[in-house]
């Protein structure tokens, strides 16, 4: 479908819990490995990460996104900080908006014996960002976890979700916007395959959106069977807003 902080967070992903700006994971011993897989999508102002899922569910603990902003700190997992943190084992994607500069990301696969941690991903990008997206991260960088915070049902004719499945069996994602007067911070599109009643952060999301003009978005790891979509909203004063719930039945 995760704590710069977030911008955090497509993973998209949906969650047992979600991608969220995470605690530090618990100590057990980390292995390196290489060959997981662990895709970096560069943007202009950022990048998205996409990995296979996790095929142990009963070893399954969590993924943890970890990220290092100088190279010394990238060799060792120990020295990296934790992003986004889920517990989905459906969560395949994270997405974070970032300024200029060159950041380094590795994927942990936490199980009830180990963590499991990816090669480093350098990650550079050219393009800096707007000086409204730069306290908007700042603003994020403040907070050391993701607040707890209640959910509400978004005002009439806001957050109004249309989901349809494209030629490849992918969901296409389209919602109304919030009304500027709420300052959106990020929207958090979640998925579900057994909670018709799903939000985040209960379920996990799908991506982290920062532009809150982004009213769009493609899964393309829609799951077969009947798959449940919602888009959230968490405001700058750390209120969470859920619009309606869209269903679709994918045969593939």
């Amino acid at each position: 479908m995760l704590k710069k902080h977030f911008s955090i967070f497509i993973l998209i992903l949906a969650l047992g819990m979600p991608f969220s700006v995470a605690a530090e994971t618990a100590v057990v011993p980390t292995v390196i490995d290489s060959s997981l897989h662990f895709r970096p999508i560069l943007h202009e102002h950022g990048v998205e990460f996409r990995w296979f899922r996790w095929s142990k569910p009963r070893e399954f603990v969590s993924y943890d996104i970890r990220r290092a902003d100088s190279k010394d700190d990238s060799k060792s997992v120990e020295d990296t900080h934790s992003v986004a943190e889920t517990t989905n084992r459906y969560s395949t994607n994270f997405e974070e908006r970032l300024d200029k500069g060159t950041y380094y990301y590795r994927l942990c696969i936490v199980t009830k014996t180990k963590r499991i941690c990816s090669a480093n991903q350098a990650v550079t990008i050219k393009a800096e960002l707007p000086e409204s997206e730069k306290k908007k991260l700042a603003l994020a960088e403040e907070v050391a976890e993701e607040p707890q915070v209640t959910m509400h049902d978004a005002p009439a004719g806001e957050l109004m979700l249309r989901a349809d499945l494209d030629a490849d069996g992918n969901a296409v994602l389209s919602w109304t916007p919030m009304d500027d007067s709420f300052e959106v911070k990020a929207y958090k599109p979640v998925r579900s395959q057994d909670n018709p009643n799903l939000y985040y952060p209960h379920d996990g999301y799908l991506a982290h959106i920062l532009d809150a003009s982004r009213t769009m978005l493609v899964d393309d790891r829609t799951p077969a069977g009947t798959v449940y979509y919602r888009v959230c909203a968490v405001t700058l004063q750390d209120e969470l807003y859920c619009g309606n719930v869209a269903a679709i039945n994918n045969a593939k």
